[in-house]
């Protein structure tokens, strides 16, 4: 099964029949939807503009993603994510798996950004089963123009988060402001 063809196709289709943004095509997936709109930054990066991942991961090795350029990437994970562990590793027990940092560095290195992501004074409130502003907003800074590479850590969050009103606006702002240059 070609997935990847499969969306591309999707986006084709969908052009045909209306109007759209070529420079604004974005993927937005949890867990096992992370981990594709990465295999779809890889494999049409020019014609990605941004991803955000929830709970999902790069390639472990990056010659496996082998991307054509930068893309701009959102990268949001649960320290308590049990399933696909923040700090990579084994998922299922067989294939391995990068950081939620690594993950996000991997795009900092094409989009030019710097290759460790610096918190901002910025917290949210994006999971309502914790307490009070438990995501840290970090950036690899001084990425290319256009471009930009975020890490959202959730702390004391797991794999399905509950998701608080205000975690789509504020993923679709990142995205938003992130159109391929």
């Amino acid at each position: 099964v070609d997935d990847a063809g499969y969306l591309l196709g999707l986006i084709d289709e969908i052009s045909d029949k209306v109007t759209i943004d070529p420079k604004r095509v974005y993927f937005v997936g949890h867990s096992n939807g992370g981990f594709m709109s990465y295999r779809m930054a890889c494999q049409a990066s020019e014609r990605v503009a941004a991803i955000a991942s929830l709970a999902g991961a790069n390639f472990d090795d990056p010659a496996d993603c082998g991307a054509s350029g930068p893309v701009s990437v959102l990268q949001i994970h649960g320290t308590l994510d049990d399933t696909v562990p923040y700090d990579g590793g084994t998922l299922g027990g067989a294939a391995t798996i990068p950081s939620a940092h690594d993950s996000a560095a991997y795009w900092a290195t094409l989009a030019g950004c710097a290759q460790t992501a610096t918190p901002t004074a910025t917290r949210l409130d994006l999971d309502s089963a914790v307490a009070g502003d438990e995501t840290e907003v970090a950036e690899f800074a001084g990425c290319d123009p256009g471009f930009g590479v975020e890490l959202w850590t959730m702390e004391a969050s797991g794999h399905v988060p509950g998701v608080t009103d205000a975690f789509p606006a504020r993923v679709l702002d990142f995205l938003l402001a992130h159109p391929k240059p």
